[in-house]
């Protein structure tokens, strides 16, 4: 069963924008595993071999090892199992993330070769 932390009247303000207006923003809610920890907002996702949203690992060798999107908003795996995930459109590229550290050029590579998504 999904669960959403619903809070209702919250407002989170940060510096950080991870969608770039270039290009329309496509935007899915994605099952996300639960108890995995806070997926930060403009990291890189994948799937589990569960078909759940996890971090993207480009050393894993599984599933996990192929982009899927770019999660949009910080997610605490711990309280809520869906998230807004972008699935289509352009992202800040100084936002993205692997493994909640800065990712590289070949991250940014993998997220335009597997995924409708290009950074700038």
């Amino acid at each position: 069963m999904a669960t959403v932390n619903g809070v209702v009247g919250q407002q989170t303000i940060t510096g950080k924008t991870v969608i770039d207006d270039r290009h329309p923003a496509l935007v899915r809610l994605k099952k996300f595993k639960a108890d995995n920890g806070t997926i930060p907002a403009g990291e890189i996702v994948a799937l589990d071999a569960s078909g759940e949203i996890v971090s993207y690992d480009p050393a894993s060798g599984g599933t996990e090892a192929t982009p899927v999107g770019v999660c949009i908003r910080e997610t605490d795996t711990a309280k809520d199992t869906i998230g807004s995930v972008l699935v289509h459109g352009a992202v800040v590229a100084k936002s993205l993330l692997t493994k909640g550290t800065a990712s590289g050029s070949n991250d940014a590579a993998a997220l335009e070769t597997a995924t409708v998504i290009w950074s700038f």
